[in-house]
């Protein structure tokens, strides 16, 4: 029922701590239409209650407000007792921030991550052990004490890993650690939702926590800016529930913010219910759900044709520090350094910045880490494994990988597969390889699936030459690159088969070559190292900003939107766009302080965007 519900309707909640007295105003002043206990699960049980008067609960049934719980204390019987009172306003319990060792450090990451011996060991013990527990709680229950939907909420933008692990639906932690850019924190949580079977995703904001010091003080209008835009951003990208979690019953981060603009003093004072902060958030998300009322969402979601491919194995969490460790697996990064964020992780956050950028002047002048534009369009980020079919990436005209993948027979059989069709697949030597242990640099031939049709590789070379765009390359590719660019890198050798064009060569050895494959084709970069390798190219600096230019220009060149949406002098990376089944397209100025200005398809009329501001066209 819950995935069901969260396809069709907008629900905007709030959570509320211990006695709260936001149920009762959720319920009586329309703040909201869902409300979610922390714990407590008793507080939303009539005749258990300390916060459900019976005029409240026969008020909040009439007015359909949802209920739910995160880190609830039920036991199966509390469970039928809520399910019993509520019936289908009683959405679930949400576990909480269950795989968030996957972006801690080596002191704070659960206890009882084991200490695994390769990525496959450490990926199948998260999915299938520890992702799987909950579910396998719930269906050892009677059927009647089973929850009707497992949430999870996670920093990291691998929603896909949660969902692989039998969680019901994703609540991604916006602004947070990893899910700090809205658009890719969203783009994956879509992705993984479709790609999984799910119907819909939802948000978990976390915002007071996450925009504190040295970010947003209290007391400037850029922090509510800063919520109000996001929680739009997610609405345009498709989102279906989004749940603020602090800041509205009484300030939690204060310790850590700075009470005001001048950023004199570290610590704020905590400010309790009626406090100025937590008036402002009640009033932003009030003010949101009464603006989703008002401005009905086109049916279904975004139209997307292009998608990134999180690979097998990858362990990328939205950010790179040196803190993180590739599945939580501190022991061996210890000694060995690539189980620390490399250029697996490196390359995957140039993309991402080509995808999904995040202008730093949309909240001027504070510094803004979480709101983005869409500059190509709705992409989504969906995982490739074993698991893998063409169906699953039949939606889309264009699939490319991102970061790390350890290449199988089978997932290069799905993706030949999908080209046959008509797919279009962009991937690089490195994300072939076979290699489970994280090197990504010291492998050789006898490591690399061959998954590209017509092209067998072999060892590389190191050359040192120009790179030679070829007469029949793409025009994105030969109006971004001059003919001559002085280069040295290791390239693989390649034997090609006849009708495999080479696209660009590093001097007289193919770099770019496309494979056709039935109707569709391969996009395969020769390129021994990952795009952001660093190694033996840190001392060429201005090579390696080439390679990952490069990389990107062709990412960005073969995505192929619904429609065409175009910033004037730059403005489209602050627009945030979506096309909806029935043409509506929504577009949505991300920046907080100043008006944006795009034409659409070719149109010679810009439409302006005042700051915050989504426009609905249709065709």
């Amino acid at each position: 029922m819950t995935g069901a519900l969260l396809a069709v309707e907008i629900l905007v909640g709030v959570t509320g701590y211990g006695d709260s007295p936001e149920f009762a105003e959720v319920v009586t002043n329309g703040e909201c239409n869902l409300f979610v206990q922390w714990a407590r699960s008793e507080n939303l049980i009539p005749g258990r209650s300390n916060i459900l008067t019976g005029e409240l609960y026969r008020k909040a049934k009439e007015a359909n407000v949802r209920v739910m719980t995160i880190y609830g204390d039920q036991n199966g019987e509390r469970t039928k007792a809520l399910k019993a009172a509520w019936g289908d306003l009683y959405l679930g319990n949400n576990i909480g921030e269950y795989a968030g060792f996957l972006y801690q450090d080596a002191a704070s990451y659960s206890k009882n991550w084991p200490r695994c011996g390769d990525l496959k060991e450490a990926h199948d013990w998260l999915t299938g052990e520890m992702l799987a527990a909950p579910k396998k709680t719930q269906l050892a229950r009677p059927e009647d004490e089973r929850e009707p939907c497992v949430f999870s909420t996670s920093g990291s933008p691998l929603a896909c890993y949660e969902l692989e692990g039998g969680i019901d639906t994703i609540c991604s932690e916006m602004y947070a650690v990893g899910c700090g850019n809205l658009a890719y924190a969203t783009a994956e949580a879509r992705g993984a939702a479709r790609r999984h079977g799910r119907e819909a995703w939802s948000a978990w904001l976390a915002h007071e926590w996450q925009t504190c010091w040295p970010r947003l003080p209290y007391a400037v209008a850029q922090k509510q800016d800063s919520l109000e835009a996001g929680l739009k951003e997610m609405w345009v990208m498709g989102t279906s529930m989004m749940v603020l979690e602090s800041g509205s019953q009484s300030t939690q981060a204060h310790e850590y913010t700075p009470p005001d603009g001048t950023m004199a003093e570290f610590k704020s004072p905590k400010q309790g219910y009626d406090g100025e902060a937590p008036r402002a958030y009640r009033k932003t998300i009030s003010e949101f759900y009464r603006w989703t009322r008002d401005n009905q969402r086109a049916e279904g979601s975004p139209v997307v044709d292009t998608a990134l491919l999180i690979g097998n194995y990858d362990g990328y969490v939205g950010m790179t520090h040196d803190i993180f460790a590739v599945f939580g697996q501190h022991h061996i990064a210890a000694t060995n350094a690539n189980w620390k964020c490399g250029a697996p992780e490196f390359t995957w956050e140039a993309v991402m910045d080509a995808f999904y950028p995040r202008p730093v002047d949309a909240l001027k002048p504070f510094a803004n880490g979480w709101l983005g534009g869409t500059p190509h369009g709705q992409i989504d980020v969906v995982n490739a494994d074993d698991a893998l079919t063409a169906r699953h990436l039949a939606r889309y005209k264009f699939v490319a990988f991102g970061g790390w993948n350890t290449m199988t027979p089978k997932i290069a059989a799905a993706l030949r597969e999908y080209a046959a069709a008509g797919g279009q697949v962009a991937l690089s030597v490195p994300q072939m390889s076979s290699r489970l242990d994280r090197e990504f640099a010291d492998y050789d031939e006898h490591d690399i699936v061959q998954a590209v049709p017509g092209v067998k590789v072999a060892s590389p070379s190191l050359l040192e030459d120009i790179l030679i765009v070829r007469d029949g390359a793409p025009a994105f590719l030969k109006s971004a690159y001059p003919a001559h660019l002085p280069a040295k890198l290791r390239v693989a050798g390649a034997t090609l088969d006849e009708g495999v064009e080479v696209v660009a060569s590093m001097g007289a050895k193919p770099y770019l070559v496309k494979a056709p494959c039935g109707k569709g084709a391969f996009w395969l970069c020769l390129a021994w190292d990952y795009p952001a390798a660093r190694r033996e190219l840190e001392e060429f600096p201005s090579y390696r900003r080439f390679r990952l230019d490069f990389w990107k220009t062709l990412l960005t060149g073969l995505a192929d939107s619904v429609r065409t949406v175009r910033g004037v002098s730059g403005d489209v990376e602050y627009v945030n766009w979506a096309v909806y089944p029935d043409g509506t397209l929504y577009l949505l100025n991300t920046d907080c302080t100043q008006p944006r200005f795009v034409t659409v398809d070719g149109s010679a009329q810009p439409i302006e965007l005042a700051p915050k501001e989504v426009k609905a066209v249709r065709r």
